[in-house]
């Protein structure tokens, strides 16, 4: 009988433990005096983290959007489409495929330039569009486990198809 007693003891300290445990809130908080340390950032870094900001913005469910530097600095693109919209653009052929793809490496190029424009005072002027943006456009593989497909690539501000 004293056995059962201690067992039947022993599991209610367990269960009022837990419940304690779970009903305790934990407190956290960022303080202000932390959140207002300055930081130094080179312009390159910042650029980065801008960009790839950038990126998650465009990006949708229909398509994802990594925008970075390359080894040479230029801004590049991976766009990503999803298994509908690639579908779409291969029924669609091949006018409706450039249209669609010219119209979204157009509009990324704008927001990178309109980014530079506002936030980069010092890598604006020397920015050309033409030069400095490049990308891929990458659709899913043809079997579950295939690589992507480079459906077209972004250069020279032309698309050019696969």
């Amino acid at each position: 009988m004293g056995t059962m007693w201690s067992r039947t003891m022993w599991w209610w300290r367990v269960i009022f433990a837990t419940i304690l445990m779970t009903n305790t809130a934990a407190i956290s908080k960022i303080h202000g005096e932390d959140l207002n340390v300055s930081r130094s950032v080179a312009e390159g870094e910042w650029l980065q983290l801008k960009l790839e900001i950038l990126g998650l913005k465009l990006s949708y469910p229909a398509y994802r959007i990594g925008i970075d530097l390359d080894s040479d600095n230029r801004v590049s693109f991976n766009f990503w489409l999803s298994a509908p919209l690639a579908e779409h653009l291969e029924q669609g052929g091949e006018g409706e495929t450039e249209r669609v793809l010219s119209y979204h490496a157009e509009g990324l190029s704008d927001q990178v330039m309109r980014l530079l424009q506002d936030e980069f005072p010092e890598l604006w002027p020397r920015f050309d569009l033409e030069e400095d943006v490049k990308g891929v456009f990458w659709a899913p593989g043809d079997e579950f486990d295939s690589l992507p497909n480079e459906l077209a690539h972004w250069s020279q501000a032309r698309l050019y198809l696969r």
